[in-house]
């Protein structure tokens, strides 16, 4: 019997009641279940069709034998017939993944097996139909698949599809099973790097930031780390109030194994001082045509300051050079409580070189 998780089928339409693919949870026996919402998604090449047996349905419907459960029917208007499968939702680390398999069976006049980016246009495997008109499983490992994630380096959208020669339309192909195998279970939790102080002092309303990072050996990448409050430590806007709370820097890896350092923070009353730009010039005359460099620095009681400059409209041309005029620049520090003070500077921007008053080099 098949073991593998269900994976639900999406036309363009709309989502198909059935369960027929599988892909093994990671702690869990591979077994096919029912349909569950949060499963990946398919969809048919829009060049072709698919239907979807019982494994009743299939033997009435002329289904090649070797297939259990499940199974889907292909049918190609063209010279090529596949589907696009979305693993995106489940969100499955490349970490744990050993390889993806696709269990096919495919007729005599197919050529290649291929998994593609983009259904059907950047190909990513082509395998060779060397034995066609049997069923086969057709696997591509871990160390090809780079190009199947997605931005957060979990398992994607991909294509997977036949190539057929024959020339001739609705050619039929059949997929028993896409599912994924995992490696081993992993027991060790990533390591945090850490060097700061476990007794930390902040203030009401302010972000704690630390600065630490996580690597998991077993898996060979970064983990992100996240911190981790006790009940009552953040306000609605999930900031720290006032008082001593515990505070957990986690890393989890694509097992779930956790590591946490523990932090015992003190929040002190919210700061109220805005930070000091520390630039003393009120007004500055340049010339057209330089590119303005300022050194502009702030400083404030408690936190690192952002400071911003923010020029007049028409102060700069497509390659930010200065324009004659007359134009304001502001200057705008902020704390990370959210505190902020601002200047403006007028500059004045000349033809000719001026050398009365201070001027911008470029």
């Amino acid at each position: 019997m098949k073991i593998f998780r269900s994976i639900a089928l999406v036309t363009a339409a709309a989502l198909l009641p059935l369960s027929v693919f599988a892909s093994p949870a990671r702690d869990d026996p591979k077994e096919e279940i029912p349909y569950v919402s949060h499963d990946p998604k398919i969809a048919p090449y829009s060049y072709g069709t698919m239907e979807i047996y019982t494994e009743a349905e299939a033997k009435s419907k002329g289904v090649p034998d070797g297939y259990s459960g499940h199974v889907m029917m292909l049918k190609s208007s063209g010279a090529a017939v596949g589907i696009t499968v979305d693993f995106s939702e489940m969100n499955i680390p490349m970490s744990v993944i050993k390889a993806l398999h696709m269990r096919v069976y495919y007729p005599d006049t197919t050529k290649e097996v291929r998994i593609s980016i983009d259904a059907g246009v950047s190909w990513e495997l082509r395998h060779v139909a060397s034995d066609p008109g049997k069923w086969e499983d057709v696997t591509l490992a871990a160390s090809g698949m780079s190009k199947l994630t997605n931005g957060d380096g979990c398992l994607g959208r991909f294509g997977f599809g036949f190539r057929l020669y024959d020339g001739k339309s609705n050619a039929v192909a059949y997929i028993d099973a896409i599912y994924v195998e995992y490696k081993n279970k992993d027991e060790n939790p990533p390591v945090i790097t850490y060097n700061g102080e476990t007794n930390v002092t902040t203030t009401e309303g302010r972000p704690l930031v630390i600065d630490a990072s996580a690597y998991d050996a077993e898996e060979e990448r970064s983990v992100p780390v996240r911190l981790r409050w006790q009940d009552g430590a953040l306000d609605g806007d999930g900031l720290p109030v006032k008082g001593d709370h515990v505070c957990y820097i986690t890393a989890t890896d694509g097992f779930g194994n956790r590591a946490e350092i523990q932090l015992n923070v003190t929040v002190k009353d919210r700061d109220t001082e805005p930070p000091v730009i520390n630039f003393a010039c009120d007004e500055i005359n340049t010339v057209a045509g330089c590119i303005p460099v300022l050194g502009v620095t702030a400083s404030d009681n408690e936190d690192e300051v952002t400071v911003r400059q923010i020029w007049s409209d028409g102060a700069l041309d497509g390659s930010g050079r200065l324009t004659e005029g007359v134009h304001e620049l502001k200057l705008t520090a902020s704390d990370l409580t959210g505190n902020t003070t601002e200047k403006t500077v007028k500059i004045n921007v000349y033809t000719d070189f001026r050398t009365d008053k201070p001027v911008i080099n470029e």
